[in-house]
Protein backbone atom coordinates (compact mmCIF):
# COMPACT_ATOMS: atom_id res chain seq x y z
CA UNK A 1 0.00 0.00 0.00
CA UNK A 2 2.80 2.13 1.09
CA UNK A 3 4.40 1.35 -2.33
CA UNK A 4 1.58 2.23 -3.92
CA UNK A 5 0.95 6.03 -2.08
CA UNK A 6 4.38 6.55 -3.18
CA UNK A 7 3.84 5.33 -6.63
CA UNK A 8 0.91 7.94 -6.76
CA UNK A 9 3.00 10.79 -5.77
CA UNK A 10 5.60 10.10 -7.91
CA UNK A 11 3.17 10.45 -10.88
CA UNK A 12 1.85 13.72 -9.41
CA UNK A 13 5.42 15.22 -9.24
CA UNK A 14 5.97 15.29 -12.63
CA UNK A 15 2.71 16.36 -13.77
CA UNK A 16 2.01 19.07 -15.87
CA UNK A 17 -1.01 21.91 -15.17
CA UNK A 18 -3.12 20.08 -18.24
CA UNK A 19 -2.78 16.47 -16.51
CA UNK A 20 -3.62 18.00 -12.96
CA UNK A 21 -6.37 19.60 -13.85
CA UNK A 22 -7.83 16.31 -16.11
CA UNK A 23 -7.29 14.49 -13.00
CA UNK A 24 -9.53 17.03 -11.17
CA UNK A 25 -12.24 16.90 -13.59
CA UNK A 26 -12.18 13.15 -12.83
CA UNK A 27 -12.34 13.64 -9.29
CA UNK A 28 -15.07 15.92 -8.91
CA UNK A 29 -17.05 14.20 -11.09
CA UNK A 30 -17.06 11.29 -9.18
CA UNK A 31 -18.20 12.85 -5.98
CA UNK A 32 -21.38 12.26 -4.37
CA UNK A 33 -24.01 15.39 -3.93
CA UNK A 34 -23.10 16.09 -0.22
CA UNK A 35 -18.97 15.54 -0.59
CA UNK A 36 -19.51 17.83 -3.60
CA UNK A 37 -21.19 20.66 -1.66
CA UNK A 38 -18.54 19.85 1.08
CA UNK A 39 -15.73 20.34 -1.51
CA UNK A 40 -17.12 23.60 -3.04
CA UNK A 41 -17.68 25.31 0.66
CA UNK A 42 -14.54 24.72 2.05
CA UNK A 43 -12.46 25.87 -1.47
CA UNK A 44 -15.19 28.87 -1.24
CA UNK A 45 -14.02 29.55 2.28
CA UNK A 46 -10.02 29.28 1.78
CA UNK A 47 -10.19 30.71 -1.73
CA UNK A 48 -12.33 34.09 -0.38
CA UNK A 49 -10.05 34.61 2.04
CA UNK A 50 -7.23 34.42 -0.04
CA UNK A 51 -8.74 36.48 -2.38
CA UNK A 52 -9.65 38.63 0.33
CA UNK A 53 -6.18 39.35 0.83
CA UNK A 54 -4.54 39.27 -2.36
CA UNK A 55 -6.54 42.01 -4.06
CA UNK A 56 -5.09 45.51 -4.47
CA UNK A 57 -6.89 48.53 -3.38
CA UNK A 58 -8.09 50.17 -5.64
CA UNK A 59 -9.27 46.31 -7.58
CA UNK A 60 -8.27 46.65 -10.90
CA UNK A 61 -10.90 47.09 -13.71
CA UNK A 62 -10.65 44.07 -14.72
CA UNK A 63 -9.19 40.67 -13.79
CA UNK A 64 -7.83 37.63 -15.88
CA UNK A 65 -9.30 34.41 -14.99
CA UNK A 66 -7.11 31.73 -13.62
CA UNK A 67 -7.61 28.18 -12.10
CA UNK A 68 -5.50 26.54 -9.54
CA UNK A 69 -5.32 23.20 -9.50
CA UNK A 70 -5.07 21.47 -6.17
CA UNK A 71 -3.96 18.13 -4.76
CA UNK A 72 -5.36 16.75 -1.38
CA UNK A 73 -3.71 14.16 0.79
CA UNK A 74 -6.09 12.04 2.87
CA UNK A 75 -6.94 14.29 5.64
CA UNK A 76 -7.88 17.20 3.16
CA UNK A 77 -4.64 19.27 3.49
CA UNK A 78 -3.37 20.72 0.38
CA UNK A 79 -0.02 19.33 -0.97
CA UNK A 80 0.81 20.15 -4.07
CA UNK A 81 -0.91 23.16 -6.50
CA UNK A 82 -0.71 23.81 -10.45
CA UNK A 83 -2.01 27.21 -11.94
CA UNK A 84 -3.11 28.22 -15.26
CA UNK A 85 -2.64 32.37 -15.17
CA UNK A 86 0.23 34.14 -13.95
CA UNK A 87 -1.31 37.56 -12.90
CA UNK A 88 -0.20 38.56 -9.35
CA UNK A 89 -3.65 38.08 -7.72
CA UNK A 90 -3.79 34.29 -8.86
CA UNK A 91 0.05 33.57 -8.06
CA UNK A 92 -1.40 35.17 -4.46
CA UNK A 93 -4.45 32.79 -4.54
CA UNK A 94 -2.39 30.33 -5.38
CA UNK A 95 -0.45 30.86 -2.46
CA UNK A 96 -3.34 31.18 -0.51
CA UNK A 97 -4.26 27.21 -0.56
CA UNK A 98 -0.88 26.02 0.21
CA UNK A 99 -0.79 23.69 3.31
CA UNK A 100 -4.72 24.38 4.02
CA UNK A 101 -7.10 21.57 4.81
CA UNK A 102 -10.39 21.89 2.76
CA UNK A 103 -12.86 18.67 2.73
CA UNK A 104 -12.02 15.02 3.77
CA UNK A 105 -11.93 13.26 0.19
CA UNK A 106 -12.61 10.07 -0.54
CA UNK A 107 -9.54 8.99 -1.75
CA UNK A 108 -6.19 10.04 -1.54
CA UNK A 109 -4.75 11.92 -3.61
CA UNK A 110 -7.46 13.80 -4.40
CA UNK A 111 -7.04 16.39 -7.06
CA UNK A 112 -9.78 19.65 -7.42
CA UNK A 113 -9.82 22.96 -9.65
CA UNK A 114 -10.57 26.52 -8.33
CA UNK A 115 -11.37 28.65 -11.18
CA UNK A 116 -11.97 32.14 -11.37
CA UNK A 117 -13.51 34.01 -14.34
CA UNK A 118 -15.19 37.30 -13.99
CA UNK A 119 -18.97 36.65 -16.62
CA UNK A 120 -19.70 39.29 -18.81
Amino acid sequence: MLWMVMMAQAVAGDAGYPQAHAWAQRDEASLEPAAYTAMVDSMSEVGGAAFKRCMPTPAPQTLAAFTVVLQLDAQGRVVRTWREGEEAVARCVDAGFAGKTLFVPPKAPFYAAFEFQVEP
